[in-house]
């Protein structure tokens, strides 16, 4: 198994090359590109660590003043359909996303306490999903995994898990 402490930074992913997969992907929709959609996109390549949707509403405004809530709340969906964005985290409050475009999958381990991510990669977890997914008769397209928990750190401090509003953001 391979680890790396939240070393969340995403590797360099061309503008262009970004651009290009979402115009491919809403063209295939019948949806067309927009300067809003742009700056979603520029805004999402912006972000180098696992983000909440509310600093994406922040970097996207930032890039276009005609991107508003509503366009990344809706645009959002869209990105991840694309894989340009991945959901990471479901079971934090709130959810966190990551950037997808350039990465090799990995999975996450989450600290209760303190909130630390520590990503990593596992070719037998990898492996058991798979013959589990065809046991029961799927394949599978993606998926979500994380490991909940106590760090070390938190735990030789006796520090107890918080709600999850009250983490700390990794």
């Amino acid at each position: 198994m391979r680890s790396s402490r939240n070393n969340a930074r995403s590797p360099r992913v061309d503008a262009g090359e970004a651009a290009g997969r979402l115009r491919d992907h809403l063209r295939a929709r019948g949806l067309r590109m927009t300067g809003e959609r742009e700056a979603l996109v520029r805004a999402a390549l912006g972000r180098r660590r696992h983000f909440t949707l509310e600093e994406l509403v922040e970097e996207a405004v930032g890039h276009d003043a005609r991107a508003s809530r509503a366009t990344v709340y809706r645009g959002l969906p869209i990105l991840i359909e694309a894989g340009i964005l991945q959901p990471v985290l479901v079971s934090d409050e709130p959810r966190r996303f990551e950037l997808a475009l350039g990465r090799r999958h990995h999975d996450h381990l989450l600290c209760r306490a303190c909130g630390r991510v520590v990503e990593f990669r596992s070719s037998a977890i990898e492996d058991l999903q798979l013959k589990v997914a065809a046991r029961h008769g799927f394949r599978l397209t993606s998926h979500v995994h994380e490991l909940v928990g106590d760090c070390a750190a938190c735990r030789g401090a006796g520090r107890k898990p918080k709600p999850a509003r009250a983490r700390r953001r990794a």
